[in-house]
């Protein structure tokens, strides 16, 4: 394992990125009635949902602060609720993460990136 000492701000936000993407493509074009049937699809979905909860932790407050209108405090938290409430997930609360939360956090993470990389030396 890593120690962690590469994961960058940049590296967090292409995670979120990453992660966003595959869970928009996994979901793209199915309905929240089937998605509520689809136990592997609703795991993977959450743990998708549990790395990008991770990394937002992981970023630091001014760059999170560059994105205010992100909900970074419920996203964080949400990781814990998947960790330890496992067993309460609803599958309508995790696709409305999907559905109204991730699209944002998507292109706000893409902002950030981009931001960063320009500040960062050559």
């Amino acid at each position: 394992m890593s120690d962690g000492a590469q994961q960058t701000p940049v590296v967090r936000l292409l995670h979120i990125i990453d992660e966003a993407e595959a869970i928009s493509q996994a979901l793209a074009g199915v309905l929240r009635m089937d998605f509520e049937d689809a136990w592997i699809l609703q795991r993977a979905v959450e743990h998708g949902l549990l790395i990008i909860s991770e990394a937002a932790k992981a970023l630091p407050p001014e760059v999170k602060g560059n994105a205010p209108d992100v909900a970074w405090r419920k996203i964080e938290t949400l990781g814990n609720f998947l960790r330890h409430e496992y067993r309460e997930v609803d599958p309508e609360l995790i696709w409305s993460i999907t559905q109204e939360i991730l699209p944002g956090l998507l292109g706000a993470a893409r902002r950030l990136a981009e931001r960063l990389r320009e500040l960062e030396p050559v």
